[in-house]
Formats: structure tokens, C-alpha cells, sequence
């Protein structure tokens, strides 16, 4: 059976929603794990870096798979770029911000943190594809 562009739109945001979903609650737990075993400033270094991944992610998401009435391929292909450079941007942001109000900051560890989060994101989009 295939599924038509609309039904591979509302699939593809279903599978990104349970990720962000995942991602999210590995974030808190992973920064509670950290208040409770380090210290507050490893904590919101670890939820900063999280939330660095997550929220542009969720505004990709959000924004590139929003509407599942794209019907035209340039359409969709449009507002995936659109939503991938606000991604970019917003990723940007968070990162700026946070290392210029938030101190003391462990920079290592939020990049840390998000690199991690990326790197699962990635795995689990080669095991959800195939």
C-alpha cells in the first residue's frame, strides 16, 4: 500500500513528535541526575544544551511538517528549507543567549549535551528508516 503525500507528511510528524518526545524527557531526567549527583550549574548546563536541540527541533517540526495540505513538491521543499534555516538560527540563539546571560556556565557541558542528543537523534533516524 502507498501512502500519499498527506499520509506521509502526518507519518514523518507523528515519528518526529514521539523523537522530540524522547529527547525531551532525556533532557530533564539527565538534568535532574545531574542536580542531584553534581551540582545546579552541571544541571542547567546539561537542560540548556537540551534545550539548544530541542526547541529549534520542535519549531522544525512545527513549521516544515505543520500543514499536511503541501501538496506541491516545491511548496513542501520550500517550507522544509524555511523551517531548517529558523532551526539554525534558533539553535544560534540559545546558545548565544545562554553563554552571554547565564553565569557561571559550563559551556563544555552544554555542547556536550547537545551533541549527544544529536548523535541519538541520528541513530534513531537510521533505525526508524530502514
Amino acid at each position: 500500500m502507498e501512502l500519499t503525500s498527506t499520509e506521509e507528511i502526518i507519518k514523518t510528524r507523528s515519528i518526529a513528535v514521539k523523537m522530540l518526545i524522547v529527547e525531551a524527557s532525556m533532557v530533564i531526567l539527565c538534568g535532574l541526575l545531574f542536580f542531584v549527583f553534581t551540582s545546579l550549574e552541571y544541571a542547567y548546563a546539561v537542560i540548556l544544551g537540551g534545550l539548544a536541540f530541542v526547541a529549534p527541533n520542535l519549531i522544525f517540526v512545527m513549521f516544515s511538517l505543520g500543514t499536511a495540505t503541501a501538496r506541491s513538491s516545491g511548496k513542501t521543499l520550500a517550507l522544509f528549507f524555511a523551517g531548517e534555516a529558523i532551526k539554525i538560527a534558533a539553535t544560534i540563539m540559545i546558545f548565544a543567549v545562554s553563554i552571554i546571560l547565564i553565569e557561571p556556565l559550563n559551556i563544555g557541558l552544554m555542547f556536550i549535551s547537545y551533541g549527544l542528543l544529536f548523535l541519538i537523534n541520528m541513530t534513531s533516524l537510521v533505525i526508524l528508516t530502514q
